[in-house]
């Protein structure tokens, strides 16, 4: 029995509905196609697309796909109301008669397509539908009896029944069989099939049995493909069985439930779940094997020593080691509760040393296992030194290593960097890959820096591979691609525009002569060089990578060994072949003017609907990244173009027939084919030759009197418009000192208010006989009223409000005998002198502020206005913690009510100049209490240059 192979798992992560997959379809474009328990889904090698009821499925729980001579794509489902696609479109029991009348009471088991062309459903019920080729339907059933599946033998039919074999045309019991066992029939290419539990029949004339192959017992088939004549894929309820001239191969995923079978175009296949998805096998020559017996075991590393033992190195204490063709044993080390990351494994005079980050220890050939003392990220034995690499570069002389400990090893510090690997190099030379670039150390303890030679070798150093027979040092970088060291000068720089998957390699293993394996982040390359000169390939095609990280490479026996976050993937590289199938390339959307429209047919459209998008897609499941595509346009230039795109646009074609073709290039350059569609921009009806005739013809008779009247018109039009602009601009003049005076007026009818009040003051203060207090709130009185009669704009600068302002409220404390404190705040970021307010804005809330809020409060009590800037607004506040507007609701508020209706007018009136503002007031409350009140404006902040 063989190992799993390497497959790419799909499932609902990936856009599967449901892991619980039934079976799969390959449409002739080359579309997958899997039928679940929660609806279909189209997957074209780089999205899936999800089918349901709300598409339009008769029933989400669909068990196959099967197409018919006529194009339709059969779903087989579990409520026996079948449904179909063609034409891209869904028929299903609700919006087809012709379905309606197909449909069952029961599950379909079976489905079948004969040489007439006659289409066969047959119901586990004993219910049984023939439709014929001109889409007649004749129904039959059999009450209390169970159908299997069934089959056509010229002109009879014949139904595998809990009874026996029926022969429907009959009406007989033909042949009996055997009670109470599993029972499933096939169809494939032509040939009729049925198994018995774990035994496989072929069906010859009719009622005749051939035994294919028997399973071992208690094996439930669920079904069959044949690859080939000899080859046989047999899908059960305990793993994939490959039977080649009858005799068992090997098998495959034990304990899986594999429900269907399929071989794509390129040579790939499709596993099919009914637990874990879809299983994608790019080669069942490329194998996985998980060591620690859980899927997606983590291998740093791989190493085959002398006796063709291979030992893996994993990321939890663990390593593995595999003798002979035993299975992995797994050995863990303690480390006092620390997780060690395994990141070598070196073999170094009959001793293997497991190099660990935390620890570092020795194996001698009786299994005894030493701790040394200290973890590392490499080591190398040379000359009796002991290099240790780490966070520095350590050369440790001839001592007994396990005996010391790092702390004690600062003494041999020769490179302060962080070492990543070490590799022997000639005449005792020893590399040094850091974090910072490359050392080379000489056996006479000289250390020279390569990154002062070249930018290329400051980076990080992943791997060394000296390659003695050439003297060339090959260099896997973090971030700069693969470099060579011959002659002591970089002979070669290998980056992705060469070929490399990625700017960075992970590890290096010679495999022949002049011939090494490069592992990446992004899969593996076979590089190639010749002195000066080299080759690069990506083989994530041909293995089916996928872009799988390595993380290491060994090589035995013709048999490559790749360590990857995935587990240890191994093949034999005389058994990897190229894929040579081609992709399929395929238009999918067609859209004029924005709206989709089909591509089957060739289409017209109105000269002025000629903007056109279309959508494209390569498919290629082995490496879906790979693809260039090249197009063109016939009617617009017959060059091909290439992208990496899948949508072209073309806005405003010319009117004109166009054809449109696409296909793509995988990697090996293999061509697809070629899809197109075609369509017509139509030619504008006055450039139709007939419209040319009769306008000329219109033309030169009435150009003569067209010209007289149109000289006759253009005075009159001429004066029209000059009394239309004069108009116009008198109406935006007139409306502009409208606007004014209004903003005068409601202005002014605020003045004669405040002036009275303001004399009621002086008159108080004079029968008092208090002359010094009114002289002087007359001479501040006046002061104020000088500035109202000098600020008859509709708008003075905010310096000036609130001078105003400010003379206003002393005025105001002088009446009230400073029953209030007042405070005035204007935003740093606003320019006074230039930033433009309405005249008198916030006088009458601040005076209804004071009046109504402040003035019957026993206590002193604080009046505070601000002016901020909030963007592109000017936001003016007038807070009090008066008695606020409830308790103030007793009192006369005739004033207020007509203040705050001015207000509202006077912003009103300046929005229609500017941009939009606004009015709130706010009662402010604490534990539903007033505290008093708070009147928010909201106006556009105007420069004074505006």
């Amino acid at each position: 029995m063989g190992q799993d192979p390497f497959y790419i798992h799909y499932s609902t992560d990936n856009g599967l509905p449901s892991s619980t997959v039934y079976s799969i379809h390959q449409d002739e474009k080359g579309l997958m196609w899997f039928t679940t328990d929660a609806g279909i889904a189209r997957y074209d090698s780089h999205d899936f697309k999800i089918y349901n009821s709300d598409d339009g499925l008769s029933d989400n729980e669909v068990f196959q796909m099967k197409k018919d001579f006529k194009g339709r794509q059969w779903l087989l489902t579990l409520n026996g109301k079948p449904s179909f696609f063609f034409e891209n479109k869904i028929y299903n029991y609700s919006n087809s008669a012709f379905i309606r009348k197909i449909a069952g009471s029961g599950i379909i088991v079976d489905y079948y397509e004969d040489n007439e062309n006659n289409l066969c459903f047959i119901f586990r019920n004993g219910e049984m539908t023939i439709v014929s080729p001109n889409d007649k339907v004749q129904k039959s059933s059999i009450a209390n009896v169970t159908y299997y599946g069934g089959w056509k033998y010229k002109t009879d039919r014949f139904l595998l029944t809990g009874l026996g074999i029926y022969n429907s045309n009959t009406g007989l019991i033909v042949k009996e069989i055997e009670r109470g066992n599993y029972y499933k029939v096939y169809h494939f290419e032509g040939k009729d099939y049925y198994n018995q539990s774990n035994i496989l029949y072929e069906i010859k004339e009719g009622i005749r049995f051939n035994k294919i192959v028997e399973l071992p017992e208690h094996t439930e088939i669920l079904h069959i493909y044949f690859e080939s004549n000899n080859k046989l894929w047999v899908c059960t309820r305990n793993g994939l069985f490959l039977y080649e001239k009858g005799v068992l191969k090997t098998f495959f995923f034990s304990g899986y439930t594999i429900s269907n079978f399929v071989k794509d175009f390129e040579g790939g296949y499709w596993v099919a779940t009914l637990k874990n998805g879809v299983l994608y096998v790019p080669s069942f020559d490329v194998f996985v094997d998980n060591p620690g017996l859980v899927e997606n075991t983590k291998i740093n590393c791989v190493s085959i020593n002398h006796k063709k033992e291979i030992w893996l190195g994993s990321d939890k204490n663990d390593y593995y080691i595999k003798k002979g063709g035993q299975p992995f044993l797994r050995q863990t080390f303690k480390t006092n509760n620390r997780l060690d990351e395994i990141r070598n494994i070196r073999f170094f005079n009959n001793n293997t040393y497991v190099v660990g980050k935390v620890g570092v220890y020795k194996i001698n050939d009786q299994g005894k296992v030493t701790y040394c003392g200290f973890g590392a990220n490499d080591i190398l034995i040379s000359d009796s030194n002991f290099f240790i690499g780490y966070t520095y570069a350590h050369k440790v002389p001839s001592i007994k290593i396990e005996d010391e400990y790092l702390s004690r090893f600062n003494d041999y510090i020769f490179i302060n960097k962080r070492v990543s690997v070490f590799e022997k190099g000639e005449q005792g030379d020893i590399w040094v890959g850091t974090n910072y670039g490359l050392y080379q150390y000489t056996s006479k303890g000289e250390i020279s820096f390569w990154g002062n030679n070249s930018e290329q070798l400051q980076t990080a150093i992943n791997d060394l591979y000296y390659d003695v027979q050439s003297k060339t040092l090959i260099i896997a970088t973090s971030s700069v691609g693969i470099l060579t060291i011959k002659n002591n000068k970089i002979s070669n720089h290998i980056y992705i525009k060469d070929g490399l998957n990625s700017i960075g390699g992970k590890t290096i293993k010679k495999i022949a002569d002049n011939s090494y394996l490069i592992g990446s982040n992004n899969g593996l390359n076979v590089l190639l060089v010749n002195n000066d000169s080299f080759n690069i390939k990506n083989v994530n095609v041909i293995l089916g990578l996928r872009n799988s990280k390595i993380n290491d490479i060994d090589f035995m026996n013709d048999t490559v060994y790749l360590a990857t976050d995935k587990g240890l993937i191994f093949f034999n590289i005389k058994n990897i072949d190229q894929k040579k199938g081609a992709s399929k390339c395929l238009i999918e959307n067609f859209k004029n003017q924005g709206k989709i429209v089909s591509y089957n047919d060739s289409h017209q459209f109105v000269y002025d609907s000629n903007d056109v998008s279309i959508s494209f897609t390569g498919i290629s499941y082995i490496n879906p990244n790979t693809l260039t595509y090249y197009y063109k346009l016939n009617g617009k230039g017959d060059e091909w173009s290439s992208t990496k795109e899948s949508q072209i646009n073309y806005k405003s074609l010319a009117p004109g027939n166009y054809i449109f073709s696409v296909y793509c290039i995988n990697e090996f350059g293999i061509k697809s084919n070629i899809d197109s569609v075609s369509f017509e921009i139509l030619t504008p009806y006055w450039k139709t030759t007939w419209f040319l005739l009769v306008g000329l013809l219109l033309v030169s008779a009435g150009i003569f009197l067209l010209i007289k009247y149109l000289l006759k018109q253009q005075k009159k039009r001429f004066e029209k418009v000059r009394l239309a602009i004069q108009h116009e601009r008198d109406k935006a003049t007139l409306e502009k000192q409208m606007i004014a005076l209004e903003q005068k007026a409601l202005r002014l009818q605020m003045n004669p208010h405040f002036i009275f009040n303001a004399l009621n003051t002086i008159k108080g203060y004079y029968a008092e006989g208090d002359p010094i207090n009114a002289s002087t709130y007359i001479s501040r009185f006046s002061k104020l009223l000088r500035m109202l009669l000098e600020n008859t704009d509709q708008s003075i600068p905010l310096y000036n409000e609130i001078e105003m302002l400010e003379l206003y409220i002393e005025l105001t404390k002088i009446r009230y005998k400073n029953k209030f404190e007042s405070k005035i705040i204007v935003d740093e970021h606003l320019n006074r002198n230039e930033i433009m307010i309405p005249t008198l804005l916030l006088q009458p809330i601040v005076e209804n502020a004071i009046i109504h809020g402040l003035a019957p409060k026993k206590e002193v009590s604080l009046l505070l206005v601000s002016f901020m800037k909030k963007g592109n607004q000017l936001e003016c506040i007038v807070e009090d913690n008066g008695i606020g507007r409830d308790a103030s609701a007793q009192r006369q508020r005739e004033y207020e009510s007509k203040a705050i209706e001015i207000t509202t007018e006077r912003i009103a009136l300046f929005s229609q100049e500017n941009t939009s503002s606004s009015f709130e007031i706010v009662d402010l409350k604490n534990n539903h209490l007033p505290t008093g009140t708070k009147v928010i404006i909201n106006i556009p902040l105007i420069s004074i240059w505006q």
